[in-house]
């Protein structure tokens, strides 16, 4: 008995080694094809694109580009709030209270001189709870400024950005298109429309709506989120000579005027973000990815006991006893029992 227990799990060992072998040499294939694909994608590439994290990251959390993060924090806020300059970039990781806590990592994450904290990041896909998502990151950036002992007095308004690549679903989309993109939400009076004391802002530029050519951006903000939106795709600079700052922003985006070790951690994080991608198309076509339909996970429970079928036919014709087989595979006697004599199709 013992004997043919050792002969069922070396059978199922092998079995198992040879998908992990397919597995992680697929992935391997797959992620070195993705290394070249990325390569061709960056050196095809005039200019990042700033709705990706990677491009993102490489102009505006640049300490060298901080008068161009300005600009942009100006050009998106409430007209009441005004940035004149950057003191910190904090780390873009919130520490979490407990092990048990949600990490949060953002963009980018800085305070002004007014002790302001904006929290930025770019988004390509809005899903049903973006905007829980971008209260919950809010929230860790406004209670994390005080420690044990600290006064209420001292916390700052935390303002929360996010540049859109899609549009962000309203109740009265009629109130929004390409001359008004940029929302803003905060804590008020039901009733009286009354603003609370300035405690947290959620911004949303939906580049999505944005609609307008080139030629048809007057203004430094339409040059923005035109440049923003398409930076990625162009092959020239357009002709914005009369003006200063979105020129200054287009030779920030221009890949082969990157420093050797800013293209460096351009590229790492470039291969990071379609590693990532990569990773989320393997659990999606798992169905592992969290969310997926239960006819999903249907089909994966029936796939593994299909497995188990064919392991426990394998084991039959090696002439282990039933009892052993259905240890080793999780089927009943009687199911193993069954597959005595049935057709292996």
């Amino acid at each position: 008995e013992k004997w043919l227990l050792f002969a069922a799990l070396k059978i199922i060992q092998n079995a198992c080694k040879e998908f992990y072998f397919c597995k992680c040499s697929n992935y391997n294939v797959n992620k070195t094809m993705n290394y070249f694909q990325a390569k061709q994608n960056i050196e095809e590439r005039v200019f990042v694109d700033l709705l990706s994290d990677s491009g993102f990251k490489a102009v505006y959390a640049d300490p060298a580009n901080k008068h161009l993060l300005i600009n942009l924090l100006n050009n998106v806020l409430p007209d009441d709030v005004r940035v004149s300059d950057i003191v910190e970039y904090r780390d873009r990781e919130q520490q979490t209270d407990t092990i048990f806590s949600k990490k949060t990592i953002l963009d980018l994450v800085c305070r002004d001189s007014a002790g302001n904290i904006f929290g930025i990041e770019v988004q390509k896909k809005v899903d049903k709870d973006f905007a829980k998502r971008c209260v919950y990151y809010a929230s860790g950036q406004y209670h994390s400024q005080l420690s044990s002992g600290g006064r209420y007095s001292e916390l700052h308004p935390v303002y929360e950005l996010a540049f859109l690549e899609e549009k962000y679903p309203h109740r009265d989309e009629s109130e929004w298109d390409s001359e008004h993109i940029v929302s803003h939400y905060h804590l008020t009076e039901k009733r009286t429309g009354e603003s609370l004391c300035s405690t947290i802002f959620i911004i949303f530029a939906e580049l999505g709506r944005f609609t307008k050519s080139a030629e048809d951006c007057v203004t430094t903000r339409d040059k923005l989120f035109y440049w923003f939106k398409h930076a990625g795709d162009e092959r020239e600079s357009p002709s914005w000579r009369d003006d200063p700052e979105m020129q200054a922003l287009v030779t920030a985006t221009e890949i082969a005027a990157f420093p050797a070790e800013k293209m460096d951690i351009y590229i790492k994080d470039f291969m990071n973000e379609m590693d990532i991608e990569y990773q989320k198309g393997i659990c999606y076509n798992e169905g592992r990815e969290e969310g997926l339909a239960q006819g999903r996970e249907e089909g994966r429970e029936e796939g593994i006991r299909e497995t188990a079928v064919k392991t426990a036919r394998a084991l039959l014709e090696e002439g282990i006893s039933v009892a052993v087989i259905a240890r080793c595979t999780g089927l009943t006697i009687d199911e193993v029992d069954g597959l005595k004599g049935t057709d292996k199709g």
